[in-house]
């Protein structure tokens, strides 16, 4: 299989990291099969029962799964019509290590895609210092459209595999030429429309506004006066809006590599762009104070070096032990 550059690398980035990035952490499958089966069972299929349109009412079924607690509950598809269809998210809780909890933590990794139950279930530690630990039930959700929660549907699994690593019209185009750029669209586009037939009525119902209210209905079933909330990247953009939208229900809000809410999405990933730049920069200066750096010269001539091996790589891809 011939390796692909350009449009294909670049959708095979921006979907790992988003929609199906949630699901790639093979440490998390049997977590994934417990809400599959909370999802799929009898029992599941109402995971929670909401009286009326009391969604905050509800009183999560958690069960073990692994180190922590695993539950899945319902709330509007639409939050304009809360009578009408009814999606699932699904939850994972480490109970406070305290045995007394003073309160929820909630989690979001951001993305927008990444999933919250894998991302706790997996990196705990990475994510919530030891002392929140203690004193808080730190919860991870998937957001609606997202991992084991009613979710994003685009291609099966060959048909993925083939989006990703089959053959593109823009292979033998000039990366940057106006042809390779109407290509990449027209595969995008086509890409798109195949998520919005798979996916459904949800797919009109996936937005920040929609889980911002999610979070404040979880805030309700856990039964804190406030939100206590932890978010990273576009998990920041989440608590911000959250805060915009209930500000006499925020707690202790904490927003780490937070996105600006008033910059569109074009200017985010631009900035992005420049930050990772940054950073790069920022390494290769520090390595080349370093006798092991394998790196060499000023700091303009390394970054030289490393484009290069970018290059090799990209042109001639390492085989890995698998193969």
């Amino acid at each position: 299989m011939k390796p692909h550059t350009g449009a294909r690398s670049t959708r095979m980035a921006l979907i790992a990291a988003s929609l199906v990035a949630a699901l790639a952490l093979s440490g998390c499958a049997p977590l994934v099969s417990v809400f599959e089966q909370l999802i799929r069972s009898s029992q599941g299929s109402k995971p929670t029962e909401v009286v009326g349109t009391d969604f905050g009412g509800q009183q999560p079924r958690w069960r073990e799964c692994g180190d922590m607690q695993c539950a899945a509950v319902q709330a509007p598809l639409d939050w304009a019509d809360p009578e009408g269809e009814r999606i699932k998210l699904a939850l994972v809780k480490q109970p406070a290590l305290s045995g007394n909890p003073i309160g929820t933590l909630f989690v979001n990794p951001g993305g927008p895609g990444a999933s919250g139950v894998n991302y706790i279930s997996s990196s705990i530690d990475y994510a919530v210092g030891a002392d929140l630990q203690q004193q808080y039930d730190v919860i991870g959700w998937d957001p609606r459209g997202v991992g084991a929660s009613s979710a994003v549907t685009c291609l099966d699994n060959s048909a993925m595999d083939d989006y990703l690593f089959g053959s593109s019209e823009t292979d033998d185009l000039e990366p940057g030429s106006q042809a390779w750029v109407d290509a990449a669209l027209v595969e995008i586009a086509e890409f798109g429309e195949a998520c919005l037939d798979a996916t459904g009525p949800l797919r009109a119902h996936v937005d920040t506004g929609s889980t911002v209210q999610d979070l404040n209905m979880l805030r309700e079933i856990v039964g804190d006066d406030k939100l206590n909330y932890l978010g990273y990247s576009y998990g920041t953009y989440i608590g911000a809006r959250f805060a915009d939208a209930y500000p006499e229900r925020v707690g202790r809000l904490v927003l780490d590599g937070a996105i600006d809410p008033t910059s569109s999405e074009a200017e985010v990933v631009r900035e992005q762009t420049r930050g990772f730049e940054l950073a790069l920069r920022a390494y290769v200066t520090d390595c080349l104070t370093r006798n092991e750096c394998p790196l060499s010269g000023s700091v303009d001539q390394a970054m030289s070096q490393w484009r290069a091996l970018l290059d090799q790589v990209e042109a001639d891809p390492l085989t890995a032990d698998d193969g």
